[in-house]
């Protein structure tokens, strides 16, 4: 057997960490879509007040009220959109992960256009607000990009024997 047809069976830990990593983003969008959904109709603002609270932050702080500024001004409407487009987005995340699992090509494609089109995204938003997580995720998805670009090995068919 050659090292290319044991290559593309062998475990691949790369691959595995980022359907990993796309299977938590579809839980946390899940999560977010669900919240969206029950919570259509409340008064976000005096939940996130209450929340804020029971964390022990102060209310009056520069973030926090920029929050719950932006959660007061949220309409129902507006929450069901936001419901729907987490719910969007983790189906096309659990899409991905799905086909990555399965090594077919077109996840590969489709997770390196999906991937790399929301880089400038993140560059513009890191430039306006910067933090910690904004950097991380900037160069995770970069990293993505650049893994799955680089081993195209790991989706090509097994050659026959």
């Amino acid at each position: 057997m050659t090292r290319l047809a044991t290559e593309v069976h062998r475990p691949d830990f790369g691959l595995r960490l980022i359907i990993v990593w796309k299977c938590v983003k579809v839980a946390l969008l899940v999560g977010v879509a669900i919240a969206a959904f029950v919570l259509v109709g409340s008064d976000l603002h005096a939940l996130g007040l209450r929340a804020i609270t029971w964390l022990g932050l102060d209310p009056a702080g520069h973030r926090v009220a920029r929050v719950l500024g932006m959660l007061a001004g949220l309409t129902p409407g507006r929450v069901v959109a936001i419901g729907a487009g987490a719910l969007g987005y983790a189906a096309v995340l659990a899409l991905e992960a799905w086909g990555l699992h399965r090594r077919r090509a077109w996840a590969e494609w489709l997770t390196i256009i999906v991937t790399s089109s929301l880089i400038p995204v993140e560059i513009y938003e890191l430039a306006r607000h910067p933090s910690t997580g904004k950097v991380l995720t900037l160069i995770a998805n970069i990293a993505i990009v650049i893994y799955l670009a680089r081993h195209r090995i790991l989706f090509l068919p097994p050659r026959p024997r």
